[in-house]
């Protein structure tokens, strides 16, 4: 009952700060939350809500800018056969799990729930996530190559 309230207040405050709300859009949201509490646990989404107050909005919407430009350098370096020991591929990696580590606060087990969710899931946030596993895959051996690791991975 707790679950399913509290879900239903995120999506309510989701819908408030929407004009217009399609049902397509209700239903995409109910779906995502979904997805979210499979792999996340009470504890977990309580942690990442406040790791996302303490972070504060802009640096979250900048986080959000910052992605599709790295997946554009590592699907570059890919594509060019840059080795993933090449230091080039290893500042890549490294940024890489910066973000992911920005956003996990570093917490291991809120790291592997994201793995999870990422190689187990066809669809994250609206996004497809089966051309982001190659990456993923690169971006783990350049993070190799140079000794980094995320916790929990």
């Amino acid at each position: 009952m707790k679950r399913l309230e509290a879900r239903l207040a995120a999506l309510a405050d989701a819908l408030d700060k929407a004009e217009v709300v399609s049902a397509d859009e209700f239903l995409t949201t109910i779906e995502e939350m979904a997805v979210i509490e499979k792999y996340y646990t009470p504890e977990q989404l309580e942690q990442l809500k406040a790791r996302a107050e303490a972070v504060g909005r802009e640096r979250i919407e900048e986080v959000q800018r910052q992605w599709p430009v790295l997946i554009a350098d590592v699907k570059a370096a890919l594509e060019s056969g840059l080795d993933p020991a090449d230091p080039k591929a290893q500042d890549l990696a490294r940024a890489w799990f910066g973000l992911v580590n920005e956003f996990t606060g570093g917490d291991p087990g809120i790291t592997r729930s994201l793995k999870n969710m990422y190689e187990n899931e066809s669809q994250v946030r609206g996004t497809d996530v089966a051309p982001l596993r190659p990456l993923v895959e690169y971006v783990n051996k350049a993070a190799a190559a140079a000794g980094i690791t995320l916790p929990g991975s």
